[in-house]
């Protein structure tokens, strides 16, 4: 069994191009070819047939005799020539199946032609002493199957063949040759080479395969970064883990040798890992959850309202309060649990930066469009955030150093765990400085078809 799709590819092509070929001959000599056939006809009858007056007036039965036989043995026609009185002038007889063209011919006082596997015709030629008929009939295949054009047969058939060949091998390589670049490159992926890329090995094309050789690309350059992405992160958990271990296994030192203030210190340690460790499998499942699945209705005004009873009470120390002006009610499609999640860490973090004796102003608003949606704004009084760092902020593990930095706790993951859910629900998350200080984080959802919209806009 042929296993290669290149010899699969040049093999059919050929055997259809000889098939073609051969079917096209075949219906050409079993309809007729017309017109072409009668044309030649024409055209061969006429050369013929007045070449065999001509060697009849000047030579008699004899020489037309030795015509008609030279014509019969280089071009297979069969041929007889009657003349003014209808007499068959060299007694050979009238040729087969041209007896019908005769009597046409006979009838008409014209030239009759009839192209079938026997091409037959009675041509009329007019000289002064009457109109002769040169009939004739021919075997177009004949010529091809005499023992003395064997050789010529063969040349051309191999001729045909490989001509054929050779496109049916210029086709396929065209066709087979980005399969195997393909190939080439899923294998070296599948061997760790995340770097390969097929689109170069098969350009210049603008077709299927090279649309196909995209889309590979595509692929690989998704699987490259989620794979980069995963060993950053991975990176990132040791190194975060590290830190709070290392110090818990000082305390533990500091324990042992009789240091009572260590135990506060490894208790705080441990609430951090668990924190941490907790929201890295939140991380993580967001990861896996399909969007399909968030199909539950959800007030979000009652929500955010809780979310901010709770915020209210973790600002009080520092006398930071937590606002939400008058806001409509607003319905979206999603998950509550996961929306308080992210609502939480939005707040809550502007809760920690914002400047003590401030407050935090949640807005929420359902804008009445095409493209419903409820908008979220969370803005703080801090410290806010320099411009390269706004587009990371909701990055794993990623800490501005200079204002929002270690000391105001937290680990890293609040952000882009809610840069997640606000995904995951077909929205969108983005952080910009405030004018005169602090933060604005927006977030954009849908809204729910059936939620009643409430008529506020956000400026």
């Amino acid at each position: 069994m042929i296993r290669s799709i290149f010899a699969k590819i040049l093999l059919w092509f050929w055997i259809s191009m000889f098939v073609v070929v051969l079917s096209v001959v075949a219906v050409s000599l079993a309809s007729g070819a017309e017109p072409a056939g009668r044309r030649w006809l024409s055209h061969t009858l006429e050369l013929y047939g007045s070449s065999a007056v001509d060697f009849y007036s000047h030579g008699g039965v004899a020489q037309l005799s030795q015509y008609l036989d030279d014509i019969q043995k280089s071009s297979a026609i069969q041929a007889t020539l009657l003349d003014p009185e209808g007499a068959d002038v060299a007694n050979r007889g009238i040729p087969a199946a041209a007896n019908f063209v005769l009597a046409e011919a006979r009838a008409t006082g014209k030239s009759q032609f009839r192209a079938s596997f026997h091409w037959t015709g009675a041509y009329v030629i007019s000289r002064p002493d009457g109109d002769y008929i040169f009939v004739a009939s021919i075997q177009p295949l004949r010529g091809y199957f005499r023992a003395f054009d064997l050789r010529v047969m063969l040349l051309r058939l191999a001729i045909g063949l490989l001509s054929a060949g050779f496109l049916s091998y210029l086709l396929a390589r065209h066709i087979g040759k980005p399969i195997a670049a393909l190939q080439a490159a899923a294998g070296q992926i599948a061997r760790g080479d995340l770097s390969v890329r097929a689109t170069p090995a098969i350009e210049p094309r603008a077709d299927e395969l090279a649309d196909l050789a995209r889309d590979f690309d595509r692929m690989a350059e998704r699987i490259q970064t989620l794979i980069q992405k995963q060993q950053e992160l991975l990176g990132d958990i040791s190194h975060e883990l590290r830190s709070p271990l290392t110090r818990l296994t000082v305390s533990l030192e500091l324990a042992r040798r009789g240091d009572t203030e260590a135990f506060a210190k490894m208790e705080e340690d441990l609430k951090q890992l668990d924190e941490m460790i907790g929201e890295i499998l939140t991380l993580t499942r967001l990861q896996t959850r399909e969007a399909h699945a968030l199909n539950t209705q959800v007030d979000l005004r009652a929500l955010l309202e809780r979310v901010i009873a709770d915020a209210q009470i973790e600002g009080k120390r520092e006398n930071k309060s937590v606002a939400m002006p008058g806001a409509g009610e607003c319905r979206i499609h999603g998950d509550a649990n996961l929306l308080r999640s992210c609502f939480e860490n939005v707040v809550r973090n502007a809760v920690r930066y914002t400047r003590p004796e401030s407050s935090v102003e949640v807005n929420l608003a359902c804008e009445k469009n095409v493209a419903q949606k409820a908008v979220i704004l969370v803005e703080d009084r801090g410290p806010g955030v320099p411009p390269d760092a706004l587009a990371r902020m909701f990055e794993p593990f990623y800490r501005v150093e200079e204002s929002r930095d270690r000391a105001t706790g937290g680990t890293g993951l609040g952000l882009s765990i809610a840069q997640k859910v606000v995904a995951l629900h077909g929205g969108t998350i983005q952080a910009r400085n405030r004018e005169g200080g602090g933060l604005i984080v927006e977030i954009t959802l849908p809204c729910a078809p059936s939620a009643s919209l409430s008529s506020n806009k956000i400026a």
